[in-house]
């Protein structure tokens, strides 16, 4: 089987999706021949590999450099990559096109009849209406995005979904009838290999983004409430985002306890997060993307480094873990309900130490390895 995966988006380290990407691809190019059809060149591509993964790019991984206007007073012309890349697909000749932009995957399932193009595989990680429904987009912009994933069920093959969420409502949204499977995100468990210690026994940590939906005040209220407990924030956002933290940080009186320590390259989160008590996955009730349809990369890794994990118990959450087996889940949203947890996991090392060790023994389920066969085998239905 040949593949093509084709993203009309340059690489960005400093989003953690394309450590995701770049992973699967390195692990499905170990199974089976993958052309990667990119506005970037080969040399920035091993750069990334080298410099952010500790990877060298795998020789059946052969990356294809497409023209692309990124952005030009302020527009994107996506026309110009995306020409290119129908072009590229006729040439290659892939027994299957693996897409995860709704955009391209709505062009070439609007421009290419199904007969003259190979079948697209796409790998869904949200609805993108009820995202921007979530963001305040207005409503014409909704039914735009509505009308664009109605284009992308309609000309899928098949479908592969972050979740069972996920996969439920696209099914019942766009009655899509075609091979579907889910493929949650997944570890490097060679990077993240077990090293908890819980030496900073009062230390929480969150390692991510901090994007409005990811339940950071949530978990900065949580710490105000227990005096003892110290937490560490490992990632970036916005301006905005991050002015947003600190004004909340130190409306609480917590500049002192709370430790912000800006992002990181992928290899060295886990020496950062060897010696804390536990990690939090404090994820929000009230937005579709969190409650239902994420999996996050961080939740993964907090698994295989054995770190005892506080998450909200919400649906997308209980796909992975289990309370009191591989973490303890508190009520999402609810500070005080999150504070008594994170001191219950601070203070009772027994648990955290059984917590530990099925967390990194369940995180051997989420390889890069089993995810790339994940989806090759829903590949396979639609040759």
């Amino acid at each position: 089987m040949h593949v093509a995966f084709a993203h009309h988006e340059p690489i960005d380290a400093t989003k953690a999706r394309w450590s995701a990407i770049c992973r699967t691809l390195a692990a499905m190019a170990k199974q089976v021949p993958v052309t990667w059809l990119t506005p970037d060149t080969p040399a920035r591509v091993d750069a990334f590999f080298e410099n952010e993964l500790r990877l060298t790019r795998p020789i059946a991984l052969s990356v294809k450099t497409l023209p692309s206007i990124r952005r030009r007073l302020g527009i994107t012309f996506n026309g110009v990559f995306f020409r290119a890349c129908r072009k590229a697909v006729v040439a290659h000749k892939p027994q299957v096109l693996w897409l995860r932009s709704d955009k391209l995957a709505a062009y070439f399932a609007e421009t290419m009849q199904a007969s003259t193009r190979p079948p697209i595989a796409y790998e869904a990680h949200l609805v993108g209406e009820l995202w921007a429904k979530d963001r305040g987009a207005s409503d014409s912009s909704c039914q735009k995005i509505a009308r664009l994933e109605r284009a992308v069920y309609s000309g899928a093959s098949a479908v592969a979904a972050i979740t069972q969420g996920l996969l439920d409502e696209l099914v019942a949204r766009f009655g899509f009838m075609g091979p579907t499977s889910v493929v949650p995100s997944a570890v490097d468990t060679e990077l993240f290999a077990r090293c908890w210690s819980g030496a900073q026994s009062n230390t929480v940590v969150y390692a991510g983004t901090l994007q409005f939906w990811k339940g950071l005040e949530t978990l900065v209220r949580a710490i105000a409430l227990k005096p003892a407990l110290r937490l560490r924030v490992i990632g970036d956002g916005s301006d905005k985002e991050r002015a947003a933290l600190r004004v909340l940080i130190h409306e609480l009186s917590l500049e002192s306890r709370v430790e912000l320590t800006g992002r990181l390259p992928q290899h060295q989160i886990p020496a950062a997060l060897a010696n804390v008590a536990c990690a939090v996955h404090p994820l929000p009730p009230q937005h579709s993307i969190a409650a239902r349809f994420t999996s996050p990369l961080k939740l993964f890794e907090y698994m295989a480094l054995g770190l005892p994990i506080a998450a909200s118990d919400l649906p997308s959450v209980r796909e992975v873990l289990r309370d009191g087996e591989n973490s303890r889940l508190f009520e999402a949203g609810n500070a005080a309900a999150l504070a008594d947890v994170l001191a219950e996991l601070c203070s009772d090392k027994a648990l955290a130490g059984r917590l530990s060790a099925q967390a990194s023994r369940d995180a051997q389920e989420f390889t890069y390895e089993k995810r790339a066969s994940r989806l090759l085998q829903l590949f396979a239905r639609v040759q």
